[in-house]
C-alpha cells in the first residue's frame, strides 16, 4: 500500500456484523461497504449518513480529492457510533475508480473481511437497494453479484443505454456471461477471489473487466435489480472524460477480445466460460446434444425444440439467411446449434425438392382451397410472372404453416420418446 496515505478510526476487521441488510449472511462471511469517491464534497455526506443509519460497516477510498471531501471525511471517521467500523483511505493523487476500488478492496481484506460491497459516491444509488442487494447475495457467496439497473429505464439518458446495451453484448461475446448491466458500481464481491482475477483496466474499466474475467476464471455473475437516481440531490457529479475513457474501454475490450480469441484460459476440469473457440466447440458439441437428450425434463424440451426448430427452418423459404438465423436461434432460446443447422440442412438438393413441395401444397390448400397441379406445370408456364407470384406467395404462406405444422409435431412426438427412454434406462 506504500504511496497511499491512511486514516483510519472505529473497529476495524469485526467478524459480528451489524443488521441493516447483512442478517441472512453465515458467520464466517463479513463484508464491508466500500465506497470510492473523488471530489463528491457536496453528495458524500448523505451517502455516509444513510449507510450509518443502516448499521453498515464503511470503508471509504478517497481518491486524491481536491475539494472539501478530506476535511469532512477526517471529521466523518472520528466522530459519530465509535461501536460502527469506519475507516477512510486516501490516496495522495488522483488515481482512477478501478485504483479505488482495488485500493478498498485490498484494504477490507487487510481488515479482515470476505466480501465488500461497493456503492457510488455521487448520489445515484439508494442504500435502501444495497440492503436488499445485501439480502440477495447472502445466498451467492462465491458470485459477483451486480446490482442492475433495470428500474426507470426510460430516464436513463440515450447515450447511457445505448453505451450499456454495446458493453452487455461485448461482456457476453468475450467471456459468455449474460448480464443487463455491466457498468453498474453497485456490486457484492468475494474479495479474495475478485483481487485473483488480475484485472488491469483503469478508471471505469474495472467493473466491466472483471465480469469478463470472471467468466473464464469459473466465478459466477448473479444480478439483482435496483433503481437509479439520475437527478440525485445536489446535482449529478460525473467525472467520465467522454473521449478519454471511450479510447481506453475500446482498448480495453480489443484486449479482452485478443485473448478470448487465444488458447484456453482455465484448466480442462474447471467449468469457466473459457475462449471463444472452446466456448463455440462446446456448444456444438455433439455430446452436448446428446447430453441434451438424455438430461432432464427441461433438457429434453430444448432436445425436442431444436429439431422442431430446424424442421421449421428447413421448410421456410429463406434461402442465404437460413444459418445465420439457424445459429441466432440457438442463441436466443438456448437451443443446440448443431441440431437446427443439420435439419434445417434438410432443405438442400435432392431432399429439398420434396420440403418445397410440402410447402407449395399447404399454401394452395389455404389459399385456393386445392392441391396444385404439378402435371400442368412447365418451364414456359413456370416463367410467366403471374404463375411464377402465385407459386412463390403459395411457398411463402405454406412454408410458414407447414413448417409450424411440422415442427409441432415432432416436438410433440420427440419429447415422450425421450422421456420413455430416460424412464426406461432408470429402471433398468
Amino acid at each position: 500500500m506504500s504511496g497511499f496515505e491512511h486514516q483510519q478510526s472505529g473497529v476495524h476487521g469485526t467478524t459480528k456484523l451489524p443488521d441493516g441488510g447483512l442478517q441472512r449472511w453465515a458467520e464466517s462471511v463479513t463484508c464491508v461497504v466500500v465506497v470510492p469517491t473523488f471530489n463528491h464534497g457536496s453528495v458524500v455526506p448523505a451517502v455516509l449518513q444513510a449507510l450509518e443509519h443502516q448499521q453498515l460497516p464503511i470503508l471509504v477510498v478517497d481518491d486524491g480529492s481536491t475539494d472539501s471531501t478530506e476535511a469532512y471525511l477526517s471529521e466523518w471517521s472520528s466522530s459519530g457510533d465509535r461501536t460502527l467500523c469506519k475507516v477512510v483511505v486516501r490516496h495522495q493523487r488522483n488515481m482512477g475508480k478501478a485504483a479505488a476500488i482495488c485500493t478498498g478492496l485490498e484494504k477490507a481484506l487487510e481488515l479482515g473481511y470476505t466480501h465488500a460491497a461497493t456503492i457510488d459516491a455521487d448520489g445515484q444509488h439508494d442504500v435502501i437497494d444495497l440492503c436488499n442487494l445485501l439480502d440477495y447475495a447472502a445466498g451467492h457467496h462465491d458470485a459477483v453479484v451486480v446490482g442492475a439497473r433495470i428500474h426507470g429505464q426510460d430516464r436513463v439518458p440515450f447515450k447511457s443505454r445505448i453505451g450499456r446495451v454495446l458493453t452487455n453484448a461485448l461482456v457476453w461475446i468475450e467471456s459468455g456471461v449474460r448480464v443487463c448491466d455491466s457498468q453498474s458500481g453497485m456490486r457484492v464481491y468475494a474479495i479474495a477471489s475478485t483481487l485473483a482475477l488480475g484485472v488491469r483496466a483503469s478508471r471505469y474499466g474495472f467493473e466491466t473487466e472483471v465480469l469478463v474475467r470472471a467468466g473464464w476464471n469459473d466465478i459466477s455473475v448473479a444480478e439483482h435489480s435496483i433503481q437509479c437516481i439520475y437527478d440525485p440531490p445536489g446535482g449529478r457529479a460525473t467525472h467520465f472524460k467522454v473521449w478519454g475513457d471511450t479510447v481506453s474501454a475500446v482498448g480495453m475490450h480489443i484486449a479482452l477480445l485478443v485473448r478470448a480469441l487465444g488458447p484456453n484460459l482455465v484448466d480442462k476440469g474447471r467449468q469457466g466460460t473459457g475462449t471463444i473457440p472452446r466456448r463455440l466447440g462446446r456448444w456444438f458439441s455433439p455430446r452436448a446434444l446428446g447430453r441434451m437428450g438424455s438430461g432432464d425434463a427441461e433438457a429434453r424440451h430444448r432436445f425436442a425444440a431444436s429439431i422442431g426448430v430446424g424442421l421449421l427452418m428447413a421448410t421456410l423459404p429463406i434461402y442465404g439467411l437460413k444459418t445465420v438465423l439457424c445459429v441466432w436461434i440457438a442463441a436466443h432460446f438456448k437451443l443446440h446449434p448443431l441440431a437446427i443447422i443439420a435439419v434445417s440442412s434438410l432443405s438442400t438438393p435432392p431432399i429439398g425438392f420434396v420440403f418445397v413441395a410440402y410447402a407449395i401444397c399447404i399454401g394452395s390448400l389455404v389459399l385456393g382451397g386445392a392441391l396444385p397441379d404439378f402435371s400442368a406445370l412447365d418451364f414456359s408456364t413456370i416463367t410467366q410472372w403471374a404463375t411464377a407470384g402465385d407459386l412463390l406467395l403459395e411457398w411463402v404462406v405454406g412454408g410458414v404453416i407447414g413448417g409450424l405444422v411440422l415442427g409441432g409435431a415432432s416436438y410433440a412426438l420427440i419429447r415422450p420418446v425421450l422421456a420413455w427412454r430416460v424412464k426406461r434406462r432408470a429402471t433398468v
